[in-house]
């Protein structure tokens, strides 16, 4: 694909779409290892959550956000959900072909993230400042001689 080409910005808006959510990452790389029952897949998530210098924050999934996210990754075709037959009942979570494919073609731009990290650490840090920078106060009038 030609970057020229209309499809390029199109499909990358389309994967955006599909892969958008702050879970959604964690998910399939925790199912990478293979299928997991939903309380197995909770407890992975959990484990690989780390602080993220995006937000300056360290966020845990909630089994709320966890299930809404199996649903949405779900429809979108990453991953299979098996109910089995017992008493409780038991879910088990895995990888489409598709979902697959998908983290093989991602390690290319891994790489590139990692051979490029001082750009990444740059705009954190720059994004970083400005979280730490009190936001003006709208409601004060401007200083005298000064109009909108």
């Amino acid at each position: 694909m030609v970057t020229g080409d209309n499809r390029y910005p199109q499909r990358s808006r389309d994967l955006r779409h599909l892969l958008n959510g702050e879970w959604v990452i964690h998910i399939l790389v925790a199912l990478d290892a293979g299928p997991l029952h939903y309380n197995e897949l909770y407890s992975a998530v959990q484990d690989m959550t780390t602080f993220d210098p995006w937000t300056g924050s360290v966020r845990r999934i909630q089994s709320r956000a966890l299930g809404r996210t199996l649903r949405r990754i779900e429809t979108g075709g990453l991953v299979d959900r098996f109910e089995e037959r017992t008493f409780p009942r038991s879910v088990i979570y895995s990888l489409t072909p598709a979902a697959k494919e998908l983290l093989i073609a991602v390690e290319p731009l891994i790489a590139w993230g990692e051979k490029h990290s001082e750009l990444i650490e740059h705009l954190q840090k720059s994004q970083a400042k400005d979280r730490k920078q009190p936001q003006e106060d709208d409601s004060k009038p401007p200083p005298d001689g000064v109009a909108d």
